[in-house]
């Protein structure tokens, strides 16, 4: 039995009170419960990964960082914690830049250090980083991003100055992929149909790699909008993606919190958050806690 403040908390309700306390924003607390837990199974992926959020949310980015370089020890496969570590080693993600950076003036430096460089600046929005790093390094440009990777960098970097003009640049790449989609889709449908199993592998492969370039697309199209608070937009251009996204987490829980916000709508939204908790039911610290809050 574990406790938090003095009171004893049943073990079947270690996980509802632990997202309470992140939910509530009582991130210090939770650390104590979540560290006793840690205790008895030292190798838990979700006990890891809270502790180092909760760190975060704290300001203690030097215990953060050490908890998602556990993980990226257990994980190797899982890029994000390597990242995050990075990101979490001062109040900014400064020195993971440097480090990228110091990597970029290697010779010959690693291919995907260009590109991993240029992604980070746009997901903290250094935009302004971004578009010198592009142009003081034209010369690399075609050699290191791929043609889907700089149009994305482009229109993210083009979205801060003029939004609608990025949309459209997404609007393009996000038809783009969408036609590629449609072509593999009648490809696998015509290798089952000619039971060539190999050339179904194949194309399903090669499907999901190209939906995985395009949900990042579609998410940059919503939050145009949803930093605009027009939610019926967003939940317009999630609609027109049905065809390829339903199975996807990433959409299906992006479709839930925006039929959220809209207040009508939460009937709806709990049938799009009810199958991601169900799929991690077994581990539900897998689930995040805006999840299960709404």
């Amino acid at each position: 039995m574990a406790e938090v403040s003095g009171v004893q908390i049943p073990d079947g309700e270690f996980t509802a009170v632990v997202y309470r306390l992140i939910r509530d924003a009582r991130y210090a607390e939770a650390v104590q419960l979540l560290g006793g837990g840690l205790q008895r199974s030292p190798r838990s992926r979700a006990g890891l990964s809270l502790l180092a959020y909760c760190y975060y949310r704290l300001q203690e980015f030097a215990l953060a960082a050490e908890y998602y370089e556990q993980l990226s020890q257990l994980h190797p496969d899982v890029e994000q914690y390597r990242l995050y570590q990075l990101m979490n080693m001062d109040a900014k993600p400064t020195e993971g830049f440097e480090k990228l950076q110091f990597l970029l003036q290697q010779n010959p430096f690693p291919p995907e250090t260009f590109g991993n460089l240029l992604l980070l600046y746009c997901k903290y929005e250094y935009f302004d980083l971004a578009a010198d790093v592009l142009a003081e390094n034209a010369h690399l440009t075609y050699k290191f991003l791929t043609s889907y990777l700089y149009d994305f960098l482009d229109a993210m970097i083009t979205c801060q100055t003029a939004p609608e003009e990025a949309f459209v640049k997404l609007d393009g790449l996000a038809g783009m992929l969408t036609e590629q989609l449609r072509r593999l889709t009648k490809q696998v449908q015509e290798a089952r149909h000619d039971r060539d199993e190999e050339a179904v592998k194949k194309t399903v492969n090669e499907y999901d790699d190209i939906l995985e370039k395009y949900i990042p697309v579609l998410m940059a199209q919503a939050k145009i909008y949803w930093n605009l608070e027009n939610y019926p937009m967003v939940e317009k251009i999630f609609r027109k993606s049905v065809e390829f996204c339903n199975d996807h987490d990433v959409w299906k829980l992006n479709v839930a919190h925006v039929l959220f916000m809209q207040e009508n709508k939460y009937k709806e939204a709990i049938g799009f958050y009810e199958p991601i908790v169900k799929k991690h039911y077994d581990d539900i610290l897998n689930v995040s806690a805006i999840v299960l809050a709404n």
